[in-house]
């Protein structure tokens, strides 16, 4: 967003070194990334790489050929997950971990510090703040050929949570968006059960937006935990909510133009999902130019842990990345440690990516 962008480059000469409390997490995008996260690759609905990747069908996996009429193109149904964004969660106010420990200089409220508080004997709540970056990697790393294909957006900080007010103030994150006040009684609570236990054996339910599965409650939209359970389910959560932040207020307010949007064909039988949505999707060349999608479809992200402790290994369940709101308690080793660097927490964003891949096109007779 250019307003963040702008405040990063007035601060950025006199931002100072990274340190205890904005330690430098930049990732190592051979180390920190799993990239068997974006498998399984597909052509024409058949799995080419990747057999063992976490996958849903899509319309596009039922047809041969697509075409896009706006851009002249004939070409194949090709799907695979494209790492698009990067999310952090962290303690300090203007603290970006994810670009080396780079701090905002500005006269950040006490308010605005990371805590976790005993509200009662038995439970805890927990309060972060969180980073969302723009970084279409594959295309920037050219790991995927057809640029069709790719998101073509460049590296940008698209929005970090110390500049929305309501991200601290559940009253006013409610009255951003009202519609969490439909869900705030024990039918809404009790759907988290159920989404919980589809995110386990494969993907969360659509319909049960409002739920996060075992990582908590999607709504209010705020960096509030009511429920703390361990700093990595945490991250999860607010990783999770900055997503769902950048759909709605794409939609509503014009903001994140390079967050949101459906990137993935219609499910067989979806409701109000039909082939001008399938091919709006499938040929998108960014975000932009994606459908609308003011309240986000969870089964089109996988999260991945970059920091502080890379979720890399190919466990039994998903592999190394997750979708949303599978638990975390067999995947948290080494990341609840009293000890400086473990209060902060990155994760790379996996988007389903259903694109119609060009075989005729103006650019083949160039």
């Amino acid at each position: 967003m250019g307003v963040i962008a702008l405040v990063i480059s007035m601060t950025s000469v006199s931002a100072r070194a990274a340190g205890p409390i904005c330690p430098n997490m930049f990732p190592s995008f051979i180390d920190d990334i799993c990239w068997s996260c974006m498998f399984p690759f597909k052509l024409f609905g058949a799995k080419l790489i990747g057999q063992s990747g976490e996958d849903f069908t899509t319309d596009a996996d039922s047809t041969p050929l697509c075409t896009c009429p706006e851009k002249l193109t004939v070409g194949v149904p090709t799907s695979f997950w494209e790492m698009s964004y990067m999310v952090d969660v962290h303690t300090a106010p203007g603290c970006l971990p994810t670009l080396g420990g780079m701090q905002l200089p500005l006269p950040w409220a006490d308010s605005q510090y990371g805590v976790i508080n005993k509200t009662d004997p038995i439970r805890k709540a927990s309060f972060r703040n969180s980073a969302y970056y723009v970084s279409p990697l594959m295309y920037l790393l050219e790991v995927v050929l057809d640029d069709a294909c790719s998101d073509r957006s460049p590296f940008d900080v698209g929005w970090t949570s110390e500049f929305d007010p309501s991200w601290s103030d559940d009253q006013l994150a409610l009255i951003k968006m009202p519609i969490a006040y439909a869900f705030s009684n024990i039918a809404g609570v009790m759907a988290a059960g159920i989404d919980s236990a589809a995110a386990m054996v494969g993907f969360p339910k659509n319909e049960l937006f409002w739920q996060a599965g075992a990582w908590g409650p999607m709504y209010p939209i705020t960096g509030n935990v009511k429920d703390y359970k361990s700093m990595d389910n945490t991250g999860h959560l607010l990783a999770t909510r900055m997503l769902a932040e950048a759909h709605g207020m794409r939609e509503m307010a014009g903001l994140f133009s390079k967050g949101g949007g459906r990137s993935y064909a219609c499910e067989p039988g979806e409701p109000n999902c039909g082939k001008d949505t399938t091919r709006a999707a499938m040929c998108a060349g960014s975000p932009s130019d994606m459908p609308p999608q003011l309240i986000m479809k969870k089964k089109q992200y996988k999260l991945q842990r970059m920091f502080p402790t890379p979720s890399t290994g190919k466990t039994n369940l998903g592999g190394c990345c997750i979708p949303i709101g599978r638990s975390t308690a067999l995947r948290e080793a080494g990341t609840q440690l009293p000890v400086e660097g473990y209060k902060d927490f990155g994760y790379a964003i996996f988007r389903k990516r259903d694109c119609c891949s060009g075989v005729v096109s103006p650019a083949s007779f160039q």
